[in-house]
């Protein structure tokens, strides 16, 4: 059996990364790129990932036929809908995961934590990534090339994402005024957007609703919204994809009066282009940015 802890020490570069094998600590350093030390004799292994990112990002640096099991939200790309599915996301059937004898298990985020632990306790080989920020997800993306021997892939698709947010930045900074931006993540009750969310409003031109760097998704009050007084609401309830429906706001008592709602200001995205820490962000920035442009012209 192998085990690979990483725990992130505040920088790019630095990690405290231990390696278990066959029960026995083999290495241990500062230096997450000093890891591949640690893992060898892996060139195919078997990954379950219970993280639509992490299935995602496996996907874009070359790793996605080494997923031998998915959770039910690992939809994208559409290849990955033929992979086996695990049903659920923060409850799986962790005697399920087990019988699959998987070299690694990806988990990710607040809402997996608990299931991580659990799967740790079984002594299943388990990575929980927890991202808050954009470079955080590139640690991840860091992260995930070394264990899955892509390291150039990985490193290529985070230039790839920079270079996609730069071009977003680039076109945003000519806007003659920023807009009040307020994302939706979860209707009921109403919670704001956090974590790396208000970094992508943030370079699609807008002003983010105010929350503290990297700080969780939160409820939020009818009174603390119309004190923010937004210009423009954007849905991305979590799990829906592209299918909330605006009366979700309209029909709120006492949102009816907002100044977005009365302009008819509110939008709808496919929640998987930013609530998932992966390489689609690039594509949530630009429509954010597209809906900004939009409404910064009607004004």
């Amino acid at each position: 059996m192998r085990v690979y802890q990483f725990r992130h020490l505040g920088s790019d570069t630095h990690y405290r990364v231990l390696g278990v094998s066959d029960n026995r600590q083999c290495w241990q350093g500062d230096s997450l790129s000093e890891c591949k030390a640690c893992i060898v004799g892996m060139q195919t292994m078997r990954v379950i990932s219970l993280s639509p990112a992490v299935t995602e990002i496996l996907y874009a640096i070359g790793a996605g036929s080494s997923i031998i099991a998915r959770d039910q939200w690992s939809n994208w790309p559409s290849e990955a809908k033929n992979i086996p599915c695990l049903t659920g996301h923060q409850s799986v059937d962790v005697s399920a995961v087990a019988a699959l004898k998987p070299d690694l298990v990806f988990t990710s985020t607040l809402v997996q934590r608990e299931l991580a632990a659990v799967l740790k306790d079984m002594d299943i080989p388990v990575i929980h990534q927890d991202p808050r920020s954009i470079a955080d997800i590139y640690d991840s993306i860091v992260q995930i090339g070394i264990l899955m021997h892509a390291e150039e892939r990985g490193n290529a698709l985070i230039s790839d994402m920079r270079s996609g947010f730069l071009q977003v930045k680039r076109r945003s900074g000519l806007f003659q005024r920023k807009l009040r931006l307020y994302i939706e993540e979860w209707h009921n009750p109403p919670m704001v957007s956090g974590n790396w969310v208000p970094d992508i409003a943030a370079l699609a031109g807008a002003i983010p609703f105010p929350l503290p760097q990297r700080a969780e998704s939160r409820t939020v009050t009818l009174q603390e919204v119309e004190r923010f007084n937004p210009e423009i609401i954007v849905l991305s309830i979590c799990g829906a994809g592209a299918l909330a429906d605006k009366t979700l706001i309209s029909d709120r008592i006492g949102w009816s009066d907002l100044s977005a709602v009365v302009k008819n200001r509110v939008f709808v995205i496919d929640d998987s282009l930013l609530n998932r820490p992966g390489p689609r962000l690039v594509e949530g920035a630009s429509r954010l940015y597209g809906w900004l442009f939009q409404v910064m012209h009607q004004a």
